[in-house]
C-alpha cells in the first residue's frame, strides 16, 4: 500500500493509494481539494529496483496521473520531484545547468526525464503551475541503508573499517531540510507567478566522496584511518561529477541552503543517533 499525507479541506489526513496506477491514483484523490501538491514518488534508485515496466509505470504514468488529478483537485501549484540523473553527464566536465542534454542511456534517468517532460507538457496544456525540481545529492536521516551516509555512520559508530572507492568523484551535497525548504519555495513562487519549468535543486557545492567521508568521520570524532579509501574500485559506469548549477533556483526564489557540508552532516548524524 502506498500512503501519502495530505491536507484536505484544512484537515490533515492520510490518503491510501493501493498501487501506482492512474486508475488507483484518480480514485484515491477524487473529490479532494489541494492548494499545493508535491509529487515525490519514484522507482529505480534502490539497487534492487530494476523492473523496467515498473520504472516507467511509476516514473512516467503515475506522474502523469498525479498531474492530471492535481488539476481536477484545484491545485494552485504542483512540484514534481525530478532527479539530476535525468541529465546526460557523458560530456559534462562540471556542474550542469538545465540546458544540459537529457539522459537516453540510463533507464532510471530516461524514465525520470520522460515523466518530467510529460508533466511539463500536460501542465502547460492545462494551465497548471508546475515545476520539475531536479534533485541532486540530498542527504540526511531516513536514507536507505545502502547509501553513503548511513553506511559511514553505521560502520564508524562501531569503529569498523568502511570499504570505499578512491573517492575522487564529485557529488553535490544538499542537506534534506534545505531540500524541503527549496521545494516549498518553488511551489510558492510558481503559485504567485504561474509557469511551467524544470529547475535544479542543489547546493552548488560538489565535494568529492573522499571529502564527504572525511567530514563524516571528523563530525563523529572517528579516525580517518577507518575510511578504506581505495579498498574497492570505482564503478565503471560512475560519472566523475554529479553536480548541478543552482542559478535558476536562486534567481527564481532567492533561496540558498542554510547548511554547509559540515553543519548538514552534523545535523544528520545527530538525528540518526537520536533515532537509533
Amino acid at each position: 500500500m502506498q500512503r501519502s499525507g495530505a491536507v484536505v479541506d484544512g484537515i490533515s489526513k492520510t490518503i491510501v493509494v493501493p498501487e501506482f496506477t492512474p486508475a488507483a491514483i484518480a480514485a484515491a484523490l477524487s473529490g479532494c481539494r489541494f492548494q499545493l501538491v508535491f509529487h515525490l514518488a519514484g522507482y529505480g534508485v534502490k539497487p534492487d529496483e530494476r523492473d523496467i515496466d515498473m520504472m516507467f509505470d511509476v516514473n512516467v504514468d503515475a506522474t502523469r496521473a498525479v498531474v492530471r488529478q492535481s488539476g481536477l483537485c484545484g491545485a494552485e501549484a504542483v512540484v514534481v520531484a525530478g532527479s539530476g540523473a535525468e541529465y546526460d553527464f557523458t560530456d559534462a566536465d562540471g556542474p550542469v545547468s538545465e540546458e544540459c542534454a537529457l539522459q537516453s542511456r540510463s533507464l532510471y534517468g530516461a524514465s525520470k526525464a520522460a515523466g518530467g517532460l510529460a508533466a511539463l507538457a500536460m501542465a502547460g496544456a492545462m494551465g497548471l503551475p508546475l515545476a520539475v525540481a531536479r534533485l541532486f545529492g540530498v542527504f540526511g536521516p531516513g536514507e536507505a541503508l545502502h547509501r553513503l551516509l548511513p553506511s559511514l555512520v553505521n560502520a564508524l559508530s562501531k569503529s569498523e573499517r568502511v570499504h570505499l572507492s578512491p573517492g575522487m568523484q564529485r557529488r553535490d551535497a544538499l542537506y534534506v531540510q534545505d531540500a524541503v525548504d527549496a521545494l516549498v519555495a518553488i511551489a510558492l513562487r510558481i503559485r504567485r507567478d504561474p509557469q511551467q519549468l524544470a529547475v535544479n535543486v542543489c547546493s552548488g557545492d560538489a565535494p568529492t566522496v573522499r571529502e564527504f567521508a572525511e567530514t563524516v568521520a571528523d563530525v563523529m570524532d572517528a579516525p580517518r584511518s577507518l575510511l578504506g579509501l581505495g579498498d574497492i574500485a570505482a564503478r565503471r559506469d560512475d560519472v566523475a561529477s554529479f553536480a548541478g548549477r543552482p542559478d535558476t533556483l536562486y534567481r527564481l526564489t532567492g533561496w540558498k541552503p542554510s547548511h554547509t557540508l559540515s553543519s548538514g552532516i552534523r545535523a544528520a548524524v545527530d538525528e540518526m543517533k537520536a533515532r537509533a
